[in-house]
């Protein structure tokens, strides 16, 4: 962190050093979780990827942020398992909760100006239910720490690469939910693998209307004006 400041107060690229600031409060991973705290390089590198995508378009920013092993422990979707009858295991919905509620949609639907979408009984209409959680949490089931294999050893951790902290996860075909997986009234096919529903999420997530206001919204504060 101690870098991250001297850069952002001294760099030359101002522009880019605020919106990473912002996007670093929207995409927020915690010093108080205790995986991320204890591995600097890895945080480190986290902040480095949102330089590098500060600038890009979100659907990419997203996938990257999806991805990181970082984000991967803070919101524990790195070693997520496929659901498993015979023992009663689900999958861990936390990143599937999070990447609706903080990052893309929120909670409610809203207008292109920002104003909530308010249905007939005249409450705001609702932007996704807990079957939509499960849905998409079985998306993010597979991916794990990134090496030369997709071994089972390494998904759980062993045979650690040494960069692994800062490299995008990958896919884990044996760990990826074989069910199909509906959410937001999309579906995914059964048997599709962990790259390919990866995809179809993220640009479902990336195409809601609910988008553009909420991120933009935050950004204006953090860019423009105060709350």
């Amino acid at each position: 962190m101690d870098t991250f400041w001297r850069q952002a107060l001294t760099g030359a690229d101002q522009l880019r050093q605020r919106m990473v600031f912002a996007l670093s409060q929207v995409f927020v991973v915690s010093h108080s979780n205790s995986d991320v705290s204890s591995r600097p390089r890895g945080l480190a590198n986290y902040l480095d990827m949102l330089l590098a995508q500060c600038f890009g378009n979100f659907r990419q920013l997203l996938e990257a942020v999806s991805l990181h092993p970082i984000m991967g422990l803070n919101l524990s979707s790195l070693r997520n398992q496929a659901e498993d009858p015979a023992t009663g295991r689900a999958p861990d919905e936390t990143y599937a909760r999070e990447v609706m509620q903080l990052f893309t949609i929120r909670l409610c639907q809203l207008n292109a100006d920002g104003t909530q979408v308010i249905g007939s009984g005249g409450q705001p209409v609702s932007s996704y239910g807990n079957a939509d959680v499960q849905g998409l949490a079985l998306v993010f089931t597979g991916f794990s720490w990134a090496g030369p294999d997709t071994s089972n050893t390494r998904f759980r951790g062993g045979n650690a690469d040494p960069n692994r902290h800062s490299l995008p996860m990958q896919a884990y075909p044996q760990f990826h939910s074989a069910s199909v997986k509906s959410f937001l009234g999309d579906s995914i096919a059964a048997g599709t693998g962990p790259a390919e529903s990866l995809r179809i999420a993220l640009d479902a997530l990336c195409n809601h209307p609910s988008v553009g206001p909420f991120v933009g919204r935050q950004l204006i504060q953090r860019l423009v004006t105060s709350n």
